[in-house]
């Protein structure tokens, strides 16, 4: 951990601001952004959070509002496309195609998904990477505050949202290993206990159950496996297709779900969950919808993942045509969940630009 720390170190004295991406949004992302934002400051850095995305869900408005996080985070398009060198945040994804073809070139990066193969920390001496299989990010930033050893204030924000994070990824704590559990009991001693009542105490709008009916009616089941739709949505509601699959991986002898909508006319998301240990869910989604997507399995092999799929151009989109895309979009989506072999198949630029990871605290990427 001695060398771990030295690295930090060395590129934090190499920089004078940080720009922290956040590519999804989620109470885990937000945690270790405001806490790698914290560690920063104390070395002088001057540092701005950008997001991608929008605050959809319930629980990530309430966050939002309560800790003014407008002041704080900004949408990824006010970042200048000249800004390159950033930190990432619970994500290694550095195409992702929630950045719009921004390129960036993360100088730290801290995630417990998958590792980008694109990244190598060893081409970049000025590099701080740290991907450990852990339940939630957050906790990698609370034992390198504990490393560098930062105290964080009694009843600080980022200590409590650190805390929410830690418990929110992990189900709370369901599925959390042991170092999720030591880093939340102590980042609980100085977060303010008082305000968990509000994070989990949170209305659903009616669109909600909306959707949750339109998925029913229109699952498709064969044998283990779940696929459903919620039809055309904005992005403002595309967090509802998460909540969706959590609740759906719910029933009784199903072992995977993958729900999906079409979003802004635009782009095709994907959310999946998946109990069955013997599948990878993060092979599953890479074969199927293009090597941008991605999956994370809890301590208790539990999976989530997803992705996003760019359609065609305008030209092929309408509401002449919307019945004829989505059904179209829906026999793709039943073939390649219910039917399609384990044989790789060629991809296409289009399925190379699919990736996602979901927006709020049911995150798909968590």
């Amino acid at each position: 951990m001695t060398e771990r720390v030295e690295k930090f170190k060395k590129v934090m004295a190499g920089i004078t601001s940080l720009p922290i991406v956040i590519t999804q949004i989620d109470p885990d992302a937000i945690g270790s952004a405001m806490l790698l934002r914290y560690i920063a400051m104390t070395f002088g850095i001057q540092v701005d959070i950008y997001y991608c995305g929008n605050f959809g869900h319930p629980q990530n408005r309430l966050i939002y509002t309560l800790y003014d996080l407008g002041s704080l985070l900004h949408p990824i398009q006010e970042m200048s496309k000249d800004i390159q060198i950033c930190a990432l945040v619970d994500s290694s994804q550095i195409n992702d195609a929630r950045l719009n073809g921004r390129i960036i070139d993360p100088i730290v990066i801290i995630d417990h998904h998958e590792l980008d193969a694109r990244i190598k920390e060893e081409a970049d001496e000025q590099r701080f990477l740290w991907i450990d299989r852990v339940g939630a990010a957050t906790t990698l930033l609370i034992e390198l505050a504990d490393l560098l050893n930062i105290n964080l204030p009694k009843n600080s924000q980022e200590a409590t949202l650190a805390v929410l994070a830690v418990f929110s990824d992990t189900k709370m704590l369901l599925n959390a290993t042991e170092r999720d559990i030591t880093a939340y009991s102590r980042m609980l001693e100085s977060a303010d206990k008082d305000s968990f009542r509000h994070f989990f105490n949170y209305p659903l709008p009616q669109r909600y159950y909306e959707y949750f009916k339109e998925a029913i009616n229109g699952w498709k089941i064969k044998e283990a496996v779940l696929v459903t739709s919620i039809g055309f949505i904005s992005s403002r509601d595309a967090d509802q297709l998460a909540i969706i699959a959590d609740n759906l991986i719910r029933m009784t002898e199903i072992q995977l779900v993958v729900t999906w909508a079409i979003v802004d006319n635009s782009h095709m998301r994907i959310s999946a969950r998946c109990t069955d240990l013997s599948l990878s869910l993060h092979d599953f989604l890479k074969d199927r919808f293009g090597q941008n997507c991605g999956a994370k399995t809890s301590a208790l092999g539990i999976a989530e993942g997803g992705g996003l799929i760019k359609l065609p151009n305008a030209f092929w989109t309408g509401y002449e045509v919307k019945e004829e895309l989505f059904a179209l979009v829906k026999r793709k989506m039943e073939y390649l969940v219910l039917e399609y072999s384990a044989t790789p198949m060629k991809q296409t630029d289009t399925e190379s630009e699919a990736c996602e990871w979901n927006n709020n605290n049911n995150n798909d990427y968590r």
